[in-house]
């Protein structure tokens, strides 16, 4: 704590001078020495001696028996013309080889009340930049400093600086006590309550109590906005990863002593990057706002959401007592995300990838069960958008193979290490092929075949999904052309668009060029588009769907009834076909609500002279209700799975040849 005789002696410094004793002379004084002895300095330097005899040969003395530095053990008094009272220090110096000499300084004599006598007269008079003040032991106000003044305004009592009661109340039984004190406190300032640092001592000799106060609203404000900066995320205000790791070493400590259990869901949105990509980063900066307010208003009031930056986000939940409650947050947070998102004057879709992991049962430290539930995250991911996945060992090996193949991405692309594979659709009744999907696969030349589950999700992260893409209509078309001169009868041929994909500008265009330079007649090229895709940006979708009827393209909607399903949108769009999803065909016939939904969906469908085609059919009692309910075309495993060009060819002779 600052001494405040110290501060007032840097306020109003001390007279201090220099004593040669053997030429009884004043060498230095500074400015408050040449007033204090104002009568005496013309005696001096005309060689007077300022000392007497006697006090010379006492002070010789102790100079021979003190070392540099060192303080004489007495005091004497000096009386100034003024009557002023002083007590004067002196301590040992150098004046030059062995030639010792004394520092002298002279304390003011201030008996009591008479600090406050003499205070509005000039002391605290003289105090133009500090906030300073005296009080009675009780509390009592008795001076200030005008900076002081200017500050708190009038006060009668120490009690009127406080904010809060009980803090004057503290500080009061305190000043009672005569204790010395430095804290920082919130104070009651003409500006409003802003924070303090104050010191205060106790001057027995006065019997008054001194308080100094500074103004600390800045530095405080400065360490807020620091601590903030450095633990919340600037654009959502959610905690970042900082303060995720400081809640899950608690929260692993906790659960180590009480035997608990806590777990965490990793969430990634799905084709963020396609929205950053196509509309900015302040489109997809709001998007990120809005989701992560939903998901706040998803999640239960204990538990805890973080942004980790970019499109990531946890939830923590402690003292969990089974996995269940992770997975029902899950739940609540995808089926909140079935809602637009008012953004940019727009209504835009986007959902999660989450992947839940928990303590003990996962992993039994935090670098672990973040690490299993963003494997499990990437799971989900690689099924299908909008969904959860809990750990498995197994995932862990998953996302090792994710990572690897993300690396030879690219050079697949390059080197043209895809095919395009062939499921044969069915008309019904009659049950020949009148068309087919273009599946993509992979043929990794280390590991073999893999499948669009697990690499697609890979594209879409990286955009390598819009070379990939463009390479799988190229190709339709090329097959098309080359079906068209082995004499093959014209079929249809569809390509799935990812979203990514279809938020590409020059798309339409695109087409065009594959379309011309193979020249394929577009009547038989289908794209096929998910509702949640056309959603993102119902309006665009509009424009540029029509850009594709143009071409002379058919359109469908693939998985129809599993996303935004809005029927007013769907008057509105140009298509020709809804492709029912496989989810609503599996139970088909087994006098469930899915014959009810799809009886309904196929007659809508006919009433607006749109095709229908159920996908997933691997039964022939589902045929049979599909016939009854007037569905134009079906396919599934019961008829094929996808082949190769060379098996669709031959499936293709000897199915219709049979039929």
């Amino acid at each position: 704590m600052t001494d405040l005789s110290t501060l007032l002696h840097r306020k109003m410094p001390l007279a201090a001078w220099i004593i040669d004793i053997e030429q009884c002379s004043v060498p230095w004084c500074n400015k408050a020495a040449e007033a204090l002895l104002m009568d005496s300095l013309s005696d001096i330097k005309s060689g007077q001696r300022v000392i007497g005899p006697e006090l010379k040969d006492r002070l010789s003395l102790y100079l021979e028996d003190l070392d540099i530095g060192e303080s004489l053990p007495f005091k004497w008094p000096f009386v100034a013309k003024d009557a002023s009272k002083y007590n004067v220090y002196g301590s040992v110096i150098s004046l030059g080889g062995a030639r010792k000499g004394l520092l002298v300084e002279a304390h003011p004599v201030s008996s009591p009340g008479a600090f406050i006598e003499s205070a509005s007269s000039g002391l605290l008079s003289q105090f133009t930049s500090l906030s300073f003040a005296v009080f009675e032991p009780s509390g009592a106000y008795l001076e200030s400093s005008v900076r002081f003044n200017e500050q708190f305004g009038e006060i009668e009592h120490v009690r009127d600086l406080f904010a809060v009661s009980g803090a004057a109340n503290s500080f009061i039984n305190r000043l009672a006590k005569k204790e010395s004190l430095s804290q920082e406190i919130r104070l009651s300032t003409k500006s409003g309550v802003r924070w303090h640092k104050i010191e205060v001592s106790y001057q027995s000799t006065t019997n008054a109590v001194y308080l100094l106060t500074h103004d600390i609203q800045e530095e405080r404000d400065h360490e807020v906005a620091l601590y903030r900066l450095n633990n919340y995320d600037g654009l959502t205000n959610l905690p970042n990863r900082n303060l995720l790791y400081q809640q899950l070493e608690s929260a692993l400590l906790n659960a180590r002593k009480r035997n608990r259990q806590f777990g965490l869901l990793y969430l990634d949105l799905d084709g963020f990057k396609v929205i950053n990509d196509n509309f900015g980063h302040r489109v997809g900066d709001e998007l990120i706002q809005r989701v992560a307010e939903r998901i706040k208003d998803s999640i239960p009031s204990g538990a805890c959401l973080y942004r980790l930056g970019g499109d990531e986000f946890v939830v923590v939940l402690e003292n969990t007592d089974a996995i269940e409650e992770l997975e029902s947050i899950a739940k609540s947070i995808m089926q909140n995300a079935s809602n637009t998102y008012p953004v940019a004057k727009m209504e835009m879709m986007i959902t999660a990838s989450i992947g839940i992991a928990s303590y003990p049962q996962h992993a039994d430290d935090i670098d672990n069960l973040l690490k299993n539930a963003d494997a499990a995250m990437y799971r989900a991911k690689s099924i299908g958008h909008n969904m959860y996945c809990v750990y498995e060992d197994h995932m862990a090996e998953n996302i090792n193979a994710h990572l690897t193949l993300g690396g030879g991405l690219r050079k697949a692309i390059e080197e043209e290490q895809f095919i395009l594979h062939y499921q044969p659709k069915i008309q019904l009744p009659e049950e020949i092929v009148v068309g087919a999907e273009a599946l993509i696969r992979w043929v990794h030349p280390e590991l073999g075949m893999i499948s669009p589950d697990q690499f697609i999700p890979l594209a879409e992260e990286s955009g390598l999904i819009l070379p990939l893409g463009e390479w799988v209509i190229r190709r339709a078309c090329r097959q098309l052309q080359e079906w068209r001169e082995a004499g093959l009868d014209p079929i249809k041929l569809s390509v799935n668009l990812s979203s990514r994909q279809f938020m590409q500008a020059d798309l339409v265009d695109m087409v065009r060029r594959a379309l011309e330079e193979t020249g394929v007649d577009p009547e038989y090229l289908e794209l096929e588009l998910t509702e949640s895709m056309l959603m993102a940006d119902a309006q665009q979708s509009i424009e540029k769907l029509h850009g594709f009827r143009k071409l002379g393209l058919t359109l469908s909607i693939d998985d129809f009834g599993t996303g935004y399903s809005s029927l007013a949108y769907l008057k509105k769009f140009p298509i020709q076909t809804l492709k029912i999803d496989r989810s609503f065909i599996q139970d088909l016939g087994q006098g469930c609500d899915n014959d009810a939904i799809v009886k309904a969906t196929i007659a809508m469908a006919n009433g607006l002279n749109l095709k229908v085609i159920a996908e997933g059919v691997e039964e022939r009692s589902q045929v049979d209700a599909l016939n009854g309910y007037d569905c134009q075309e079906v396919q599934g495993y019961l008829f094929s799975k996808p082949l190769s060009s060379d098996d669709f060819l031959s499936y293709l002779k000897d199915h219709n040849l049979k039929s």
